[in-house]
């Protein structure tokens, strides 16, 4: 009698094992209809108080990179009427 119970549990837990085994391996459901998420880029381009922070020292930079680029034309216009070139 115990035996046949033991036998039967193993069985019905092998079954279950078994079934749920099966549905893991099945296809993915396919969504009826792929839409693209919508854009969040318009909401980042408003100016805030992190963004200005964060942009101020970059437009420092491009600033000073325009300052830079005349500095090293005219010295490389002052080495090539130095040495004749």
């Amino acid at each position: 009698m115990r035996q046949a119970f033991v036998f039967r549990a193993i069985f019905t837990m092998s079954l279950l094992a078994g079934f749920s085994g099966l549905t893991g391996c099945s296809k993915p459901k396919v969504p009826d209809h792929d839409d693209p998420p919508e854009p969040q880029a318009a909401a980042a381009a408003q100016p805030t108080q992190l963004r200005e922070a964060m942009q101020k020292p970059i437009d420092k930079a491009e600033a000073a990179q325009g300052e830079v680029d005349a500095a090293a034309e005219r010295q490389r216009a002052a080495i090539d009427a130095a040495t004749g070139g």
